[in-house]
């Protein structure tokens, strides 16, 4: 008895959405889809996002590189010179545990500017694209553009290519999307 309580109105829930879905194909509407993930890896204006992160992080990788050659240096050093007296090789350890506790926060840091940078710069793309997205919209007389949390998509209206196509028209004009 109970459980006819809950089946019943969700039957008609059911076929309420249904009966939408048949009217919303009838009366013409047009629906479009864009693979995000495609678009941030072909668009060129993603390439350059990488080409100005790899430019700007490079030099402070290298620099943490370098720091840990450095431990290293020292580690084999103390590893070597089994001759060292007591002190010097407490010196040695303490320097090596120092460099070790700097690194640390160096290479914390350099996460977090680059994780600060990197959203930056996905934000002001993901800006770029919505605008392409709702131009692409209006000029193509869509009803809908869906982007992501999509199970299935035809060919018939998957519009990937297209925007695409016009982020890459955009990079070579050098305008931002309006």
């Amino acid at each position: 008895m109970t459980l006819n309580r809950f089946v019943r109105p969700f039957l008609v829930l059911l076929c309420l959405a249904l009966t939408q879905t048949v009217s919303a194909q009838d009366s013409g509407y047009k629906i479009g889809f864009v693979n995000t993930a495609r678009v941030l890896k072909e668009a060129p204006q993603a390439r350059r996002v990488e080409e100005r992160l790899k430019a700007i992080f490079e030099p402070r990788e290298a620099q943490l590189k370098g720091e840990r050659q450095e431990i290293l240096a020292l580690e084999e050093q103390l590893k070597m010179d089994g001759e060292l007296d007591s002190n010097a090789r407490r010196k040695l350890e303490r320097e090596i545990r120092l460099k070790v506790s700097q690194l640390k926060f160096l290479e914390q840091e350099f996460r977090e500017d680059q994780n600060l940078r990197r959203n930056e710069e996905i934000r002001n793309l993901q800006k770029v694209i919505s605008n392409v997205l709702k131009k692409q919209g209006d000029d193509g007389k869509f009803d809908l553009i869906l982007t992501e949390g999509v199970s299935y998509v035809s060919d018939q209206i998957d519009i990937t290519a297209e925007t695409i196509e016009m982020l890459k028209q955009l990079s070579s004009t050098g305008e931002t999307a309006q």
